[in-house]
């Protein structure tokens, strides 16, 4: 799913007080993730909205001041010219007044093109302490022959037993649902335990997947694996 952001103005008011055209912000729509691949378009959008918040009719216009990509500055239209580096957007309205967006507020990440993510670890994990750490590894793969991918975001996601306030079983940071870049090889581990003093229930499954800028799932998304645990 998008995000919505409002960035920052640097030109044309102050606060969120209509200008001269009856604009107060411009509302940008966030990609799925910033990591933009080599071989693919990203379209961008967003509106203009007065101090009540409503959409008012201006065109926004798009540039960037790296040559890193090409967007075009009417359709929003993001184009990559490497697999490596990145790249700032900004968006702005010119009427009466200008209102442009931050240089730094959209920043893309260019990678190469990931074709699959697989899963290297078992899809079905046994652990016969309650307070043993199963480990979960993938990895980001492109090209041909196939190599690895770096710095490609995965998602983890508890989604049995459902969420709760807290957890008996949760990844290294604490939560049940947590993400982590790949490394030079396309790889991710990710650890998850019991929680201390909890008791873990018998069957835990792990939501793998992996979204590219435009949102769609990279193939090999939607895995999940299967943690069972052995109470002593």
């Amino acid at each position: 799913m998008k995000r919505l952001a409002v960035l920052a103005l640097i030109a044309g008011c102050s606060g969120i007080t209509d200008n001269e055209d009856g604009i107060a912000t411009l509302e940008i729509r966030f990609p799925a993730n910033t990591f933009l691949e080599a071989g693919t378009t990203l379209r961008l959008s967003g509106v203009a909205r007065n101090g009540a918040g409503d959409s008012v009719d201006a065109p926004i216009r798009w540039r960037t001041p790296d040559t890193t990509i090409t967007i075009d500055s009417v359709t929003g239209l993001v184009t990559p010219r490497f697999a490596t580096g990145t790249a700032r957007v900004q968006a702005g309205v010119f009427g009466q007044d200008t209102i442009v967006t931050t240089i730094g507020g959209l920043l893309l990440t260019l990678t190469a093109k990931a074709d699959s993510l697989v899963l290297t670890t078992a899809d079905s994990i046994t652990l016969t302490q309650d307070t043993a750490t199963a480990t979960i590894r993938t990895r980001f793969l492109g090209g041909s022959p196939a190599t690895g991918v770096l710095g490609r975001p995965l998602s983890l996601r508890i989604v049995e037993p459902a969420a709760v306030d807290s957890p008996a079983v949760a990844f290294a940071s604490g939560r049940t649902a947590d993400s982590t870049n790949s490394d030079q090889t396309g790889a991710t581990t990710n650890l998850i335990r019991a929680v201390r003093n909890r008791t873990p229930p018998d069957r835990v499954v792990v939501e793998l997947n992996a979204r590219r800028a435009d949102g769609q799932l990279i193939p090999g998304s939607g895995r999940r694996v299967v943690i069972r645990f052995l109470h002593q």
